[in-house]
């Protein structure tokens, strides 16, 4: 399971509990150059890099909202437009006793600051939302960035034609390990190891499933759109490449229980909400190993929202899903997936009768022809279920 965070432009930064926000030996550089819009400002500090490991930047205004990520910031119009001080921030663990802290730098003031054109506004704010990075985001897997542009408190988004330039940051875990200057380039093959960029001594590390993918945008706009910039963002988690498949046509493969925003409980203990199988779909009694696989298995709503989440939807169409796995199972793209471990949720109301008087929703199951035994084969049927049953979660795309 994993926690999904907010965007990034509307995340404070809060300063109670933080460790060390006085300390001195975390400053702003800026080459003792004048900062100006465009100037690149660098957090530096006093801390030895064999003392820490995993450090994490992290740059807020007086406000405590978030204005970037990384150990560079660039000081774009809409930093000057929102805020009047700046103070970056250092998160990391300390070698000695592997404990975690944050040092903070003393606040640098923008008030000084001005604009290229001194006489144009500073700032008509963007707001940066409804950002998806789909399809599968697994090692070896191309993903697509997605996200609309507003104006501040309206509900129609800017055509994307009217971006005029934009950068996107690319972070696995928190390392950055790819940016993008071309507002159209919004593909992301995820890599099977990674390094950070902004510290290109780190060693190469690969890419685990449950893992972050985090992805920071910066956009300007044409002054057809009104001008301005904004910037946005959000987290999501990277996924296990099953052996058995992750993507069929427009179906994705049940879900871990690691993928979840539900808390299913400990992925080594026994919990009702899980269900193991080895690479191939075949169900284990084994707790944990390299070939065990714990797939979610929710309620009929939690289900649905789960896919929600991902941008996705739950499957639609029982009656076409069960004719697809008919196919596909044998020997084609689902063949081994858990097909037949638990029933398989979708998002139809159970018309018939009984079922319908009790609020019933259809999920699709593989039925054997002899229950008490496998050897005799089956086939896939359509079956109400009351929602409040555990069964795997299966998504798909939504038309466009």
């Amino acid at each position: 399971m994993y926690f999904k965070l907010n965007q990034l432009a509307m995340v404070s930064l809060l300063t109670v509990g933080v460790v060390g926000t006085a300390s001195a030996n975390v400053y702003i550089d800026h080459n003792d150059e004048g900062i100006r819009e465009n100037s690149i400002l660098v957090v530096k500090s006093d801390l030895n890099k064999d003392e820490i490991k995993n450090p994490k930047f992290v740059w807020k205004d007086e406000k405590g909202t978030i204005v970037g990520l990384g150990k560079k910031l660039i000081v774009t119009p809409d930093i000057l437009g929102n805020s009047q001080n700046l103070t970056a921030c250092i998160s990391y663990i300390n070698q000695n006793d592997l404990t975690s802290s944050i040092q903070c730098s003393n606040e640098m003031s923008l008030n000084n600051v001005q604009t290229l054109d001194a006489f144009a506004p500073r700032i008509n704010e963007k707001e940066v939302s409804d950002v998806l990075v789909g399809k599968f985001i697994a090692a070896t897997e191309v993903v697509n960035l997605s996200y609309s542009v507003y104006n501040k408190g309206e509900t129609t988004p800017i055509d994307e034609s009217e971006i005029t330039a934009a950068t996107y940051q690319w972070r696995i875990d928190g390392a950055l390990v790819k940016t993008v200057t071309s507002p159209s380039n919004k593909q992301f093959l995820v890599p099977e190891t990674f390094d950070n960029d902004e510290d290109p001594g780190t060693p190469e590390v690969p890419v685990e499933a449950g893992m972050p993918l985090t992805v920071s945008i910066s956009v300007t706009l044409s002054s057809e759109a009104g001008g301005g910039s904004g910037i946005g963002g959000d987290n999501f988690t990277i996924q296990e490449n099953f052996p058995g498949g992750n993507v069929a046509d427009n179906y994705y493969r049940p879900m871990l229980s690691i993928e979840t925003e539900y808390d299913e409980g400990d992925e080594a203990t026994e919990s009702e909400f899980i269900v193991r199988t080895d690479g191939n779909g075949v169900a284990t009694d084994e707790m944990t190993g390299d070939d065990v696989y714990g797939f979610a298995a929710l309620p009929q709503d939690i289900a649905a929202q789960e896919c929600t989440n991902r941008g996705l939807r739950l499957v639609s169409n029982p009656t076409a899903f069960s004719s697809y796995l008919t196919v596909e199972t044998a020997g084609g793209k689902t063949e081994h997936w858990p097909y037949d471990v638990r029933m398989l949720w979708s998002s139809e109301k159970d018309a018939t009768e009984p079922g319908s008087y009790f609020n019933y929703y259809n999920a699709v199951g593989y039925i054997y022809n002899t229950p008490s035994d496998s050897t005799g084969g089956g086939e896939f049927k359509v079956v109400g279920q009351d929602p409040a049953s555990l069964a795997l979660v299966v998504c798909e795309d939504i038309p466009k």
